[in-house]
C-alpha cells in the first residue's frame, strides 16, 4: 500500500521554557510541521486546550520552573489519549524519562541538546503514527456503523419476510376470534340471557372489553409490520426542502403534542435541498414524533434542531438532533431501543417498530441515525441525510473492506517498527 502524508494536516506542539530554543524549533520545523510553541507548562496547557483535536504531537522539556514535562504530558494524556506524547531531557533526568516511558505517559524521548536531521526523523514518524492510528479508528468506527446497520436491515428485511409469510393465516384466523367476539352480544340477546343477571358481570364485560382491546392490537401491529418499506420498490429521485418536510411532520403531531402539553421548540437551520424519497422521509419523521408524543411526561420538552452538517467520509447533507427532556433511559434500554419488539415498563402499549422502522428509512437513504443519553433526564435522537442518498454497491463495499485490511496491515508495521 502507498502511502503518502501531509505533515500539516495536525500540529505539533513544543514547549521549552528556554524562549531561543522554542524559536529554533519553529524555525527549523515549520516548513515540514504545522509548529506551536510554548515558553511553560501552563501555556502550553492553555494553547493545546483550546483546541486539542488540532495536535498530533505534543513535545516538551522535562525540566522547566513551575511543572515537568511529564506532568504536562500527563494532562495531555489525560484529555487526548491517541495525541503523541515526546519528551525532551538532558542525561541527568533519563532515570525521569525512563519511567514516563514506562508508565505510558511518553511516546518516545530525546536527548537535549537534540540533532535537527534525527529529530526531523522523529517527528515524522510520530505523526505518521498518529495519521495512521486515526484513519484506523475511523474505519473501524464506520465498519462498526455497516456492520450495525447491517444487522438492523438483517433483522427488519427478516421480520418483513416472517410478517409476510404469516399475515394472511393470522389475520383469516384473527378474523374469525374477531368476529365470534363481536357476534357474542348479539347471541346473548337470542339467548334471552341477560349478562347483569350473571353472578358476576363485571368480570365477563371486562373480559369482553379486553379482549377487544388485545385483538385490536394485534391486528395494529400485523399493519405495522405489513407496512416496513422494501427498499428495492423505493424510488430515491425527489428533491426537497428536508425543513419543509421537518415543519409539516411537527405539524401532523400538534394535536399529540397539545393533549399531553409538550412543548416543542422548532429550530431549522440553513434550508438545503436533498435527493431522496420525500413521503418516505416525512413518514419516518412522523413515526418519530409519534413515539416522542407516546413517550414523553404530561408538560414535557421536545426540541428539534436542522443544520448543514458533514458526515465522517466528508459527503454533505443535514442533521437533525431531536433533544428530549423525559424520564430518562437506562443503558441496558438504549441497547434494545431499536428492537422491533422492544417494550417500555412505563408504556407497554408501545413497540419499537416505529423506531426501527425511521432507522431503516434513514439507512435506505445511506444515512445515519444514533440515539444518546445525556444526563439524567435527556435524550438525543441524531439522524444524518446525505444531500444525495447513494447506497454503496458491491464494487464499494469491496473497497471499502479493501481499505480496513491494507491500514491493518500499514497499523501493524508501524507498531512492529515502533
Amino acid at each position: 500500500m502507498n502511502q503518502t502524508y501531509d505533515y500539516k494536516n495536525f500540529a505539533v506542539l513544543y514547549v521549552d521554557d528556554e524562549s531561543q530554543t522554542a524559536s529554533n524549533f519553529k524555525e527549523y520545523f515549520s516548513d515540514i510541521f504545522d509548529v506551536e510553541i510554548a515558553t511553560s507548562g501552563e501555556e502550553a496547557w492553555q494553547i493545546f486546550s483550546k483546541n486539542p483535536d488540532h495536535f498530533a504531537i505534543v513535545m516538551t522539556d522535562q525540566r522547566m520552573p513551575a511543572s515537568s514535562g511529564v506532568e504536562l504530558l500527563e494532562r495531555v494524556r489525560a484529555a487526548r489519549p491517541r495525541v503523541l506524547r515526546i519528551l525532551a531531557t538532558a542525561y541527568s533526568d533519563i532515570n525521569a524519562a525512563i519511567a514516563a516511558v514506562n508508565s505510558g505517559a511518553i511516546y518516545k524521548y530525546v536527548n537535549k541538546p537534540w540533532d535537527p536531521p534525527t529529530l526531523e526523523m522523529t517527528l515524522k514518524r510520530g505523526m505518521e503514527f498518529y495519521l495512521v492510528q486515526r484513519e484506523r479508528d475511523l474505519l473501524m468506527r464506520e465498519k462498526l456503523a455497516a456492520l450495525q446497520r447491517l444487522m438492523m436491515t438483517d433483522r427488519l428485511l427478516s421480520l418483513g419476510i416472517f410478517a409476510a409469510g404469516l399475515n394472511q393465516h393470522l389475520r383469516n384466523s384473527l378474523t374469525a376470534v374477531k368476529t365470534f367476539l363481536d357476534l357474542a352480544p348479539l347471541q346473548l340477546q337470542r339467548e334471552n340471557l341477560d349478562i347483569n343477571n350473571l353472578r358476576d358481570p363485571d368480570y365477563w364485560k371486562n373480559f369482553y372489553s379486553t379482549a377487544q382491546t388485545q385483538m385490536g392490537k394485534i391486528v395494529s401491529l400485523l399493519q405495522d409490520i405489513h407496512n416496513i418499506p422494501e427498499s428495492s420498490r423505493v424510488p430515491l429521485t425527489d428533491e426537497f426542502s428536508l425543513n419543509e418536510v421537518v415543519q409539516i411532520s411537527c405539524d401532523c403531531q400538534k394535536e399529540a403534542f397539545a393533549k399531553k402539553q409538550i412543548a416543542l421548540s422548532l429550530n431549522l437551520g440553513e434550508n438545503v435541498s436533498i435527493t431522496g424519497n420525500r413521503l418516505l422521509i416525512q413518514n419516518g419523521l412522523q413515526l418519530l414524533l409519534a413515539d416522542e408524543a407516546a413517550n414523553l411526561p404530561q408538560g414535557g420538552k421536545l426540541s428539534i434542531t436542522t443544520s448543514p452538517a458533514t458526515d465522517e467520509t466528508g459527503r454533505a447533507g443535514v442533521k437533525i438532533e431531536m433533544n428530549d427532556y423525559g424520564a430518562g433511559l437506562s443503558v441496558k434500554t438504549l441497547n434494545c431501543l431499536f428492537d422491533p419488539f422492544f417494550v417500555k415498563k412505563s408504556e407497554p402499549a408501545q413497540y419499537g417498530l416505529n423506531l426501527l422502522t425511521c432507522f431503516f428509512i434513514v439507512y435506505h437513504h445511506s444515512g445515519s441515525m444514533t440515539m444518546a443519553q445525556n444526563g439524567s433526564d435527556k435524550a438525543s435522537f441524531h439522524i444524518f441525510l446525505p444531500s444525495l442518498a447513494n447506497l454503496p454497491n458491491a464494487r464499494e463495499e469491496q473497497m471499502f473492506l479493501e481499505r480496513v485490511f491494507d491500514m491493518e496491515k500499514v497499523w501493524e508495521k508501524m507498531l512492529m517498527e515502533s
